[in-house]
């Protein structure tokens, strides 16, 4: 195998020192680029690279690289790359304990900043409080906060608590430096073994308090349409309870938190028949989408056929819920928003609240299908506000109805429910080319839908790309390129964690998607509401196709 020259050698160490500014940790893809650039030849000789250095070293099934320690003194000589020297990575001063005077100052002031309206805080902010103002951290965090008789670390160490006020208003801190490219600190990075790896947060705002979440069931409906069926086992008031199984032979079962349970109870073909018969409007139609909406709170029913019969109904649980603004407000307004995310996440939810708030004062046009969002009520205000809501008579032409708003009603927004076809795809990218903003929701997270051929143009659409050496991604010429530019501007992707629901807004959709099909990460902003507090954390994800 080709060995390792010093001219091999000088490039190397001028990659390493481009990529590794803000950062000890890369995709292997972006320090290939950075190799490539330099004429160093990368096919089969990563592994070689790597190993030939003191300082780098692959992890995670090859797939990122680490810098384990600063090896650029400013003495270095460089293979010529930039129009001027790049800035040497920092050197923070390394302080004994026990703690000097100097640096438990800095450790108080680091402590004093994250602990403003809560006494716990990620241990990722603290730790970059502290690097700020010069404190090495690497290997010794444990010491720091073991060293202090106020903090202490939780939850897998993880989280940072502080146990006591120890802030007296007359104490003087070492002033604040905002972090530059000359004392950058490097987040630590937490991979974990989902498809989507996300880093330690970047920053965390201080939390704001919100008012709490409001939900409110219309449970008579729902217990009116089944009768004795679920009379003893169902909680709705349980807001975990989505959805409610039926199938003729098998015992009844509910999803609860994303967890299907079952009970005692048995169905029967009567008990189908009756909840059929019960229907305002009957079971639904093809027509209909197979969808039948019903209560003061838009459950949805859908019937389960076998070779042309009913055998069973899956009923979803809805219910409004209110206080979602402050999730989204700041980061929707005059933009093309796409709501994405699993099944029964809270996207029509999300989407109601949307509408309602951007309604106001501009004319909103709401293409609600299957009568989801809205129901069949005719005082829809309290719902989405001022929009104008239309229901296509065939759901399936749905599109058609979208090019009628924008001939007819002089729309400033549409808003659209769900994405289903690559048609509605298609007027969706020429109605925002008329200077019309555009709100959608589909299924699928972020990463499905820039894989899925049918959909992926609302993102800028995908095609595969032949390229030189120098622009091979991981040795491979044939990469994956976006062909145009994306119809939304903000997607917000919804996502049930243990800690409750997510919204994570990438903000700059073009070039995400972009860095998405690179194997770059790409910069997202996360808000959640715990009780009456909004959290929300900038983090670096990637996101692998």
């Amino acid at each position: 195998m080709m060995a390792i020259s010093r001219t091999e050698q000088s490039a190397i160490e001028a990659a390493a020192k481009e990529c590794f500014v803000d950062n000890s940790r890369i995709a292997v893809s972006a320090f290939i680029i950075a190799l490539q650039k330099r004429r160093v030849n990368t096919r089969n000789r990563l592994t070689r690279i790597v190993d030939s250095t003191d300082y780098l070293k692959l992890t995670q099934g090859n797939n990122v690289v680490v810098l384990t320690r600063n090896t650029f003194a400013a003495k270095v000589v460089q293979p010529a790359l930039f129009s001027s020297p790049p800035l040497p990575l920092p050197l923070p001063l390394p302080l004994p304990f026990p703690f000097q005077d100097a640096e438990k100052l800095a450790v108080e002031a680091a402590a004093k900043e994250c602990f403003v309206d809560s006494s716990t805080v990620d241990v990722a902010v603290f730790v970059q409080a502290l690097q700020r103002r010069n404190i090495v951290t690497r290997g010794r965090l444990t010491l720091i906060v073991d060293a202090t008789n106020y903090l202490e670390m939780t939850h897998n160490n993880t989280m940072v608590v502080l146990t006591r006020n120890i802030f007296p208003d007359e104490t003087e801190y070492p002033s604040y430096r905002s972090p530059s490219r000359n004392n950058a600190a490097w987040p630590l990075q937490n991979t974990g073994p989902s498809s989507v790896i996300r880093s330690a947060p970047l920053v965390t705002n201080p939390t704001t308090t919100v008012p709490p979440l409001t939900f409110n069931c219309d449970t008579d409906a729902i217990f009116d349409l089944l009768g004795d069926i679920g009379l003893d086992d169902l909680d709705l008031e349980d807001i975990g309870v989505t959805d409610i199984l039926i199938d003729v032979g098998s015992n009844m079962a509910a999803k609860i938190n994303g967890k299907v349970v079952q009970y005692d109870y048995v169905i029967e073909r009567d008990d189908v028949d009756t909840i059929l018969e019960k229907l305002p409007n009957g079971a639904p139609t093809a027509k209909q989408s197979n969808r039948v909406i019903f209560g003061q709170t838009l459950h949805r029913l859908a019937t389960v056929m076998y070779d042309g019969v009913i055998t069973g109904v899956t009923i979803r649980v809805g219910r409004n819920v209110s206080g979602f603004l402050p999730i989204f407000k700041g980061l929707v307004e005059d933009k093309n928003v796409l709501l994405c995310g699993a099944p029964n996440v809270g996207k029509t939810t999300m989407l109601r609240e949307v509408c309602k708030y951007l309604s106001w004062e501009k004319c909103l046009c709401l293409i609600d299908s299957s009568g989801e969002v809205c129901g069949d009520s005719e005082n829809k205000n309290h719902i989405v506000g001022t929009s104008r809501v239309f229901r296509p008579e065939d759901p399936d032409k749905q599109y058609a109805t979208l090019l009628d708003c924008v001939r007819n009603h002089s729309p400033d927004v549409i808003a659209i429910d769900e994405l289903n076809t690559k048609e509605e795809v298609e007027v969706c990218q020429t109605i925002a080319l008329r200077s019309i903003k555009m709100v959608a929701a589909v299924h699928g997270n972020i990463e499905d839908l820039v894989s899925n051929p049918m959909l992926n143009k609302a993102l800028g659409g995908s095609t595969q790309a032949l390229v030189s050496d120098q622009m091979a991604v991981n040795g491979r010429k044939v990469v994956v390129q976006r062909t145009t530019r994306p119809i939304f501007d903000v997607v917000i992707n919804i996502k049930r964690t243990p800690e409750g629901l997510e919204y994570s807004f990438i903000e700059d959709v073009a070039d995400d998607v972009t860095r998405i099909m690179e194997g770059k990460t790409i910069q997202v902003r996360t808000r959640r509401i715990v009780g009456d507090e909004m959290l929300e954390t900038m983090s670096e994800l990637s996101v692998p196709l």
